[in-house]
């Protein structure tokens, strides 16, 4: 990163940012920790300061209120779970082996993320609004993405040539969103057992191969 002038003249403001920055992670961490243990509702911005080792006035000099805390949390988890399933893969992969990662990694996390599932514990419908918000500029990217493999296999003649992309990245889309969703929300009836994962996978595949 290249140095601004006025931290090259004045290197000490250099190590009061680091410290400024190790101080807001030590809040975002600590909030991901209580959001986890305790949801939102129970837990307080007190808790959170306290986990972060700060008082309640440092942490207001970073973050508004338990509303924002929340929303900049979220945004990382979101953020987390795009580069999880966006994961680059192996070299010579091919196009149905990447739209499969995809779908498996994007459920894997949200299957292991214990942030998710504890944040729909209680105000469930409101919690999956808030998911829904900080995920909502990440739908079209998602969309390009798979389209852009569908595209890749046609050209290689894996998929089939009269494949309607954009509709089909559509409905790939739709059900990464529903199968992750499935996976932290943890109804018992709407299940995201092994082998509706792989029968989603099948499906995908019989819709798209040449």
């Amino acid at each position: 990163m290249t140095e601004s002038v006025e931290e090259i003249e004045h290197p000490e403001l250099t190590g009061r940012r680091a410290e400024s920055e190790h101080r807001r992670r030590r809040i975002l961490t600590a909030a991901r920790e209580c959001f986890g243990e305790s949801g939102y509702a129970g837990s307080t911005v007190a808790a959170i300061a306290k986990q972060a080792g700060v008082s309640n006035g440092l942490l207001y000099q970073f973050f508004d209120s338990k509303e924002h805390l929340l929303r900049v949390v979220l945004e990382e988890v979101i953020r987390d779970w795009v580069r999880a399933m966006v994961a680059r893969d192996s070299p010579g992969a091919t196009a149905s082996e990447a739209l499969e990662a995809m779908l498996r990694r994007s459920v894997e996390f949200c299957r292991s993320n214990p942030l998710l599932p504890a944040l729909l514990s209680r105000d469930g419908a409101l919690q999956l609004q808030r998911i829904q918000l900080a995920s909502s500029d990440r739908v079209h990217p998602h969309r390009r993405l798979i389209a852009s493999i569908l595209r890749r296999g046609v050209a290689s003649g894996e998929f089939r040539a009269d494949l309607d992309v954009d509709s089909v990245a559509d409905i790939i889309c739709q059900l990464h969103a529903d199968y992750s969703g499935r996976a932290y929300r943890r109804e018992p009836n709407f299940p995201d057992t092994p082998q509706l994962i792989d029968a989603a996978v099948r499906f995908i595949h019989n819709a798209v191969r040449s």
